[in-house]
């Protein structure tokens, strides 16, 4: 009786988990969706303070780039650290 219910759950818990799974277009759809999101947000900031195209504007589109690509950087460390606390990643 004990095993048929650890099965039935383990089953059970084995089936969630396919249905909770997205598929590679929709993780896809997702990330260009928040890059569209992103890149509107950016170019209204810096269409505030210069034309599109001029040199203002670029440069502040650049510094928007760089500033996320730091951010990034810092997030992925951060998590790397947290993992080798953790003891994931000792090889590394």
């Amino acid at each position: 009786m004990v095993r048929k219910a650890l099965i039935l759950a383990v089953l059970l818990a084995f089936g969630a988990g396919l249905f909770g799974c997205s598929s590679r277009e929709d993780i896809h759809a997702e990330r260009m969706a928040k890059q569209a999101e992103i890149e509107t947000e950016d170019d209204a900031k810096c269409q505030a303070g210069a034309a599109p195209g001029s040199d203002a504007y670029n440069a502040c589109r650049q510094g928007l780039a760089n500033q996320r690509a730091k951010k990034a950087e810092i997030t992925y460390q951060k998590r790397r650290s947290f993992d080798r606390v953790l003891g994931g990643l000792d090889d590394l």
